[in-house]
């Protein structure tokens, strides 16, 4: 049978392709019907880019940091200063209420009580473990009711005495319990009476009633922030949070009194803002904060909010550990490898 051909046979690529014109102009019919219903919302119209007019951004101009307090030196209390007052290595150092200077000496043994004009008015104590004896006294703090609190890193306790040097109880002790010292370093006393104790070799706080019940431990040790090595100074600052010295990881931590960790600053190193074994921490009237180094023998000098703004008589410390000021504005420095206590009064004041 013949077969009737109507045309002649395409190649088979030409009818995929006439397929796929067909199909995409009944697509594009359809998807441009503007009264076909449609069940998917219309898209939103691409977005337009205009442009910025906000200018360009200026890095703001830095505010100058405060100058440093200017301090002139006008007593010092030992070695040729005072040929009458001979030291063994002064140590710790705390102002009561009408500016009294109490020291430690970490070699002698002994407390002392000066006049802020340096007449000497009380002393006591001897080596020894009894009750008013001591072994290497390192800390000293006056409470609210003008007792005083004295920390001892050879006897791994606190003794507490009347403002007129009687003994009145005593507590701590060697171990590694709540309330115990691996060498009790330096005190503190907060406005309610509760006393801050840094434990050298534990790496804490231990905290007290002011008649030596053991409330709670702060921190543990460790090189991590919040945590502590070999921590010395300690103080309670205008703001009312603990201040640690942190001496074996170079360092200054803050803590709330319940020992969060609020802030960290400084590192291992001899530079500005830099520490090497500091040791001990105070506060001007203005809420600076002062900080002693054993190694690199300086005081170095920091707003409120930890920015470096000078150093204390630069080259001339050895080895100073106890700092305080009293109520005029007056540093007193426990300038320990020179046996001396030096005066420092800000300019313009003496």
């Amino acid at each position: 049978m013949l077969r009737h051909r109507s045309m002649t046979k395409l190649p088979r690529h030409i009818f995929v392709y006439l397929a796929l014109v067909i199909t995409l102009t009944i697509g594009c019919s359809v998807g441009t019907n503007p009264t076909e219903p449609t069940d998917k919302p219309a898209p939103d119209p691409p977005a337009t880019e205009i442009p910025s007019s906000k200018p360009l951004a200026i890095a703001p101009t830095p505010l100058p940091l405060p100058e440093m307090p200017v301090f002139v030196e006008l007593k010092g209390w030992g070695a040729e200063l005072s040929p009458g007052i001979v030291w063994a290595r002064p140590n710790g150092i705390a102002i009561d209420s009408e500016n009294n200077v109490y020291t430690t000496e970490f070699q002698g043994n002994r407390i002392r009580k000066f006049s802020p004009d340096g007449e000497l008015l009380l002393e006591w104590g001897k080596t020894g473990t009894l009750n008013g004896e001591f072994q290497s006294p390192t800390g000293i703090a006056i409470g609210p009711l003008g007792n005083i609190f004295v920390s001892e890193s050879g006897s791994h306790r606190v003794q507490k005495f009347s403002p007129d040097g009687n003994w009145l109880t005593t507590f701590g002790g060697l171990g590694n319990a709540p309330g115990k010292f691996e060498s009790a370093m330096v005190v503190a006393v907060d406005d309610e009476g509760r006393v801050y104790v840094t434990d050298w070799g534990g790496g804490r706080i231990n905290v007290f009633t002011s008649d030596g019940e053991i409330v709670e431990v702060l921190s543990a040790w460790g090189m991590e922030p919040g945590k502590l090595l070999s921590p010395t100074g300690i103080k309670v600052g205008p703001d009312n949070n603990l201040w640690v010295v942190d001496r074996g990881n170079h360092r200054i931590q803050q803590f709330t009194r319940g020992g969060e960790l609020l802030n960290v600053w400084g590192s291992r190193g001899e530079g500005p803002g830099q520490f090497v074994v500091p040791t001990s921490i105070n506060f001007d009237l203005d809420g600076n904060f002062f900080v002693s180094e054993v190694n690199n023998s300086r005081v170095q000098a920091f707003t409120p909010d930890g920015q470096f703004i000078g150093e204390l008589a630069p080259g001339t410390f050895a080895g100073p550990h106890g700092l305080a000021f009293d109520g005029t504005g007056a540093l007193y420095v426990a300038d320990t490898g020179n046996d001396v206590i030096r005066k420092f009064v800000p300019a313009g004041s003496n």
